[in-house]
């Protein structure tokens, strides 16, 4: 599948006719033309690299169509959207003057950079989808645990270490505290480490 990673020309194609798009339909035309094989959501690290290969190509598209203004792809998660050419400045109100090609400026390099796929591995994937669903799921219980130890965001590890250890010390019963908060407190900070650390 990353011998020849560019799926730009077949994804074209498609999105031109299908102007409103999902990336799961891309996939599924994908491989309806043999272009992906049939097991590329079989495991983690193949799923990642079908993934990526994708928005590669719809990122290069994106460049591409500015560029020679055809048209506008705006992607996101969710959806794929075609539309007519948009200027490269949007109206005040709706974007603050913004560049549209820079708004998702961090994505696209991302995207852009094929070495992210050809050094990804099982191990690497599988973390980052641990890290994505555990903050998919769990922002309330993070939210929590920040204020437990008397924080918010944004914050870095190095900072919610030194406010654990402070409450830490003033909660623990050999120094006066209560017990319970202590208990609260260490709760709060396990909960954290999985997203700080």
């Amino acid at each position: 599948m990353l011998l020849n990673f560019d799926l730009s020309p077949e994804i074209e194609k498609f999105i031109l006719s299908n102007s409103n798009t999902r990336e799961y339909d891309i996939i599924r035309h994908l491989q309806s033309i043999d272009r992906i094989p049939s097991t590329a959501l079989n495991n983690s690290l193949s799923m990642f690299r079908c993934h990526f290969l994708i928005f590669n190509a719809l990122y290069r598209l994106q460049l591409k169509t500015h560029v020679h203004q055809e048209y506008s792809i705006n992607i996101s998660s969710i959806k794929i959207a075609v539309t007519n050419y948009v200027p490269e400045y949007l109206d005040n109100e709706q974007h603050n003057n913004q560049p549209r090609m820079h708004r998702d400026n961090a994505l696209s390099h991302f995207y852009l950079d094929i070495n992210h796929v050809m050094e990804a591995n099982e191990q690497d994937v599988n973390r980052l989808l641990d890290r994505f669903w555990n903050s998919y799921f769990n922002n309330d219980q993070k939210q929590n645990a920040l204020s437990v130890l008397g924080l918010c965001e944004p914050i870095d590890f190095i900072g919610i270490k030194k406010q654990y250890r402070r409450l830490a010390m003033k909660h623990h019963p050999d120094r006066g505290g209560d017990a319970n908060q202590l208990i609260e407190v260490h709760q709060a900070m396990q909960c954290l480490e999985i997203y700080y650390n």
